[in-house]
Formats: structure tokens, sequence, C-alpha cells
């Protein structure tokens, strides 16, 4: 028996294999703890790497995961390593530059093709299991926050902000945004039951509080705002809009029993008193972001080189700022990378609102790559897992609706 035959008879074993393998890449992608210390590499990149093989052996990659966009995303990916590589290169840093571009290839490329690219029903599995993978991560935090006495810094900052198994504060509280919006949207679709939904959202809502994370009540504030207003159902208007009025109303007289600590000294106290500086470490963030300013405007044509900028800076770090962090570290050429990404994400949700009649799986599209542009205002380098799946699954979306759409008569 040749290997042609042996593959065939293999196929639909493969094809549930490759499903679950998938499905474990994401479900852990969330959950940075589990890496090696030595290197980034997580457990989800183990997945992932299963997951490509299996697909390699199965002949079952797509040639263009995120269809008619998938030229501008790879161009953006090209333009943003040019810009890093030349800026490294002048700058003798070619050690740190294999590691970024390794890390960024694996995120925003092998990922691309592991994960998008799947019939429609396929990536709403996958959406599903990120969903309960977000859920798992903000009850462990909880549970940590609550119950356990001196908790690992991992997972609890020294302030009492939630870290969980992200390890970051601002990171899960962006990851319980996007759960959010997941959620809802997927509700829309009829893809999540009215009781799953219910049980879920508190548990997203709580676990952002825990965090004591402004840019997290923004971009959470943002994903509903912009899923309410695009979802063009008069009922589901109404519903949110009474269940924000409940929400106000409880945390207006019960806000100072209900609410965690950490919410209302960093989250509530800036909110009321009108003063940022009680919101955390903005004059630490604003000094750098001026710095960063100040150094773009020699590197404009020439960056720093990958990882460069702590070597400069005063502070010994790089600005928390992924825009300025790539305009000083890889020059326009490498913001510009970035920018096409993000246009990648905008383009496809403008083809499956406006010419493919996708109007919910563009929203998620859509309302997803907002959110991701918001914040890289405040992170640095990005291309962490639990950064990268959300945005890629939100994209294979709404490019497996567009597609599925077309193979219609």
């Amino acid at each position: 028996m040749g290997p042609t035959r042996l593959r065939d008879r293999a196929a639909p074993a493969l094809g549930h294999l490759d499903a679950k393998l998938a499905a474990l890449t994401v479900f852990l992608s969330p959950m940075n703890y589990f890496r090696l210390e030595q290197v980034y590499l997580t457990l989800s990149d183990a997945a992932a790497c299963a997951t490509l093989f299996v697909m390699l052996y199965r002949g079952s990659m797509s040639r263009a995961p995120f269809g008619i966009v998938t030229p501008l995303w790879l161009a953006g990916f090209l333009a943003l390593a040019a810009g890093l590589t030349i800026g490294s290169v002048a700058s003798g840093a070619m050690g740190s530059l294999v590691v970024i571009l390794a890390q960024y290839f694996f995120s925003f490329v092998l990922l691309v093709f592991v994960l998008a690219g799947r019939p429609y029903r396929e990536i709403v599995a996958l959406l599903k299991t990120l969903i309960l993978s977000i859920v798992v991560v903000m009850v462990f935090g909880a549970y940590v926050v609550h119950f356990v006495p001196n908790p690992d810094w991992r997972f609890v900052s020294g302030n009492g902000r939630m870290r969980s198994l992200v390890e970051r504060e601002n990171a899960a509280a962006a990851l319980g945004a996007i759960g959010i919006v997941l959620l809802l949207n997927l509700a829309l679709l009829g893809e999540v039951r009215r009781m799953a939904t219910i049980l879920c959202l508190p548990i997203f809502l709580y676990g952002v509080t825990l965090t004591g994370s402004n840019t997290g009540l923004f971009m959470t504030t943002l994903g509903i705002i912009l899923t309410v207003a695009f979802s063009g159902s008069a009922r589901f208007i109404v519903q949110t809009a009474l269940a924000a009025g409940a929400v106000v109303i409880v945390v207006v007289f019960l806000g100072d029993a209900i609410l965690p600590d950490v919410f209302r000294e960093r989250v509530m106290t800036a909110l009321t008193s009108g003063d940022v500086n009680q919101a955390g470490t903005f004059e630490d963030r604003f000094y750098l972001i001026g710095e960063a300013i100040e150094i773009a405007q020699n590197t404009l044509v020439v960056g720093l080189g990958a990882d460069q900028y702590r070597t400069i800076s005063d502070h010994g770090a790089p600005v928390h700022n992924s825009y300025l962090l790539l305009l000083t570290e890889g020059g326009l050429l490498a913001l510009s990378g970035l920018v096409m990404l993000l246009l990648s994400g905008i383009t496809l949700a403008w083809v499956a609102i406006f010419m493919a009649g996708a109007r919910t799986q563009g929203l998620i599209a859509l309302t997803i790559t907002l959110i991701y542009a918001a914040s890289l205002n405040t992170f640095a380098h990005f291309y962490a897992r639990f950064w990268s799946v959300p945005l890629i699954l939100a994209l294979g979306l709404a490019a497996a609706r567009i597609d599925q759409k077309n193979r219609r008569p």
C-alpha cells in the first residue's frame, strides 16, 4: 500500500487530530505562565507546532488564510521585519534581532496559517474555546486573589492587582474585554446560549475589575459600545441599556461593598476625583513617551535596532507604546508594517460588513482590531501569543464567512 493510500485512509482521524490540536493551541494561548524560562516558548507553542506538523502531512494548509487581505497582512509583517533588520544591522545588534523576529514570525505568520484558513464552523469552535480559556483564567485569578495567602507575584502583583495565568495586569484586563466582545457577538449569532452568556459575562466583568486596569476598563467599554452600536438589533440595544443602567445603580449604592479594593483605589478614585495620577504610573509613562518622541526624530529612516531602546533610555526600559517603540527601533518602515497589519483587519471587516453581508462576523473583526490598536498604546513588543491568537481568530472568522458566502451559487 503506497503512502498516498495510507494518507487517504488516515485522513478522517488526522482531521480530528488537527482540530483538537488547534483547539488546544487556542485554549493554552492566554496561559502565558506555562512556558520555558530560558526562551519564550509556551505550551501553546508546542501544541501549535504539533498542529502544523499534522496540517503539513495532510496538505490542508490554506494559501490565503485571511482571504483577499492575506497579501497586505504578509506585506505588513515583511515591512515590520525589514525596518527592525535595517536598524539592527546598523547598530550591530544581530543577536536581539534574531530572537525578536523569530517571535514575531511565530505569532503573526506561522500561527495565522495554523489557526486561520479553516472552515467557518471550525473557527467558531475555536472562538468558543478561547472564551472558555479566558473564563478559566479569570476564575483562577479571582481564586488566587481572594483565597490564596501570599500569592505568587506572577499571579498577583505587589499592590494586589490580578495577573492570573497571563502574568500581566493590563493584558489580563484586555483579554477580559476581548472575551466580552466575543461572547456578546457569538450570542448575537446564536452560537452561544443565553444561559452561558449570563454566566460568563459577570466573570469577565469581575475579572477586569480585579486587574485594577484603567486601560482594561476603557477597552471593555469600547468593545461593548461598538458591539451594541453595530448590532442592528433594537432588542439587544434595549437589553444592554437596561443592564448598563442596573450596573450603574449597583455601583453607586453598593460599590464600596462589592467592588475590589484595587479597582476602587486605582480606577474609581481617578474617575471621581479627575486626578489621573491616582490611576497608576501615568507620569512615568508620559516621560517615556516624551523620551521616545525625542529619540524618534533621529530614527525615522534607520532605527536603533530590535530591543535596543532599553539600552539608551534613562529608565533602562522600553517605552510602553508599540507604535513609538517600533518607530524608534525600526523607523518608519517598521511602523508602517504595524499599520498595514491593523489595516488588514479593518479592510477585512469592511468587506465582510458591506460587501459579503456578514455583518456580525465583520463586526467581530473590526472590534477586536480596534481593541488591539488601542491596547498597543500601553504595551511594548506585542508578539505574546495571548495577543496574536484573538486577533487571528477574529479575522479568520470574517475571512471564512466571506469564503462561505462566495462558494454559494
